[in-house]
């Protein structure tokens, strides 16, 4: 038997599809894996993950996996537990409608908090700017202001398109964000030959329709990766610490020092900066929602 070097591609239950050079092949893995670099928290085989095969002719099963230099993890609804949405990312492009669906911006805040955590520089990307910015161009501003990159554009009209197919060469690019909100026709317009499922929004409660079932790593014709992901309408930040957590909100952090008390909760404590910050409009109130329901989350 050989040995060779592969990325897992997608993972079907207990089977895994496998890119080997140009090749891709379907196979099972060993029951105790070698974990290089000592056996993460969630054992189980991710997109993303580098991998290497023992083959026989053409059958194929995987033996080890390499060290994960990081994973996109929330926790999973109702269990809490956590569930990997890709391993060895570059970025994440935040993929969200600027109307239909009406963008949350408490999801956008919790997967801006687990980029942070797991070190994946994060994209915001408005899609469906035809249908108009009014609503959104209302908050936008806070996001470019804390130092994030926003992406406008529209997957129908083309507008935009350049700025991402320029964002995605040679890099391994996960591209999230709720269901209706475009990724698979944003997907679609960089590179047609995906031929993705589009969706659609429903009439009678506005939310999109989950056309993506599972991630899939899929190589882009002029290098580099893309990671298309279900639509999520939830996104538990999983296992991140308070101080970690006001990390991920950089407007929070600033004040944190000038609090009386150093394990201040900017609740209800006295002299507390942080939450006069907010009263001065110096933190945006959305934000330190979020960030207050972030970290309860598990009370």
């Amino acid at each position: 038997m050989k040995q060779v070097e592969g990325t897992v591609i997608a993972v079907h239950g207990p089977l895994v599809r496998v890119q080997i050079g140009d090749r891709t092949l379907v196979m099972a893995s060993r029951r105790r894996l070698n974990w290089v670099g000592g056996i993460p928290r969630s054992a189980r085989l991710v997109v993303g993950d580098r991998v290497t095969a023992e083959m026989s002719a053409e059958d194929g099963v995987v033996v080890s996996v390499g060290a994960r230099e990081n994973s996109l993890c929330r926790a999973a609804p109702h269990s809490g537990r956590p569930q990997l949405l890709a391993a060895n990312v570059d970025q994440a492009l935040l993929v969200f409608a600027s109307s239909r669906p009406e963008p949350k911006r408490g999801l956008l805040d919790r997967f801006l908090a687990a980029c942070h955590t797991a070190e994946i520089e994060a994209i915001i990307t408005v899609n469906k700017i035809d249908l108009g910015m009014d609503e959104i161009d209302q908050w936008l501003p806070i996001y470019e202001d804390l130092g994030y990159e926003v992406l406008r554009v529209s997957a129908r009209t083309g507008w935009g398109l350049g700025r991402v197919k320029r964002r995605l060469v040679g890099k391994t690019t996960l591209f999230c964000g709720p269901s209706g909100a475009g990724k698979s026709s944003l997907l679609n317009s960089v590179y047609p030959g995906f031929r993705l499922k589009v969706g659609s929004i429903s009439d009678a409660t506005g939310k999109g329709r989950h056309t993506t079932t599972r991630a899939e790593l899929m190589p882009l014709p002029y290098g580099g990766f893309v990671v298309d992901t279900p639509g999520l309408k939830e996104f538990g930040v999983f296992d991140a610490s308070d101080a970690d957590l006001a990390l991920a909100f950089p407007e929070i952090a600033a004040e944190v020092p000038g609090c009386r008390f150093s394990d201040c909760s900017h609740v209800h404590e006295p002299d507390c900066a942080v939450r006069a910050a907010v009263e001065d409009g110096i933190i945006d109130a959305v934000r330190f929602a979020s960030y207050l329901k972030i970290r309860d989350q598990d009370d």
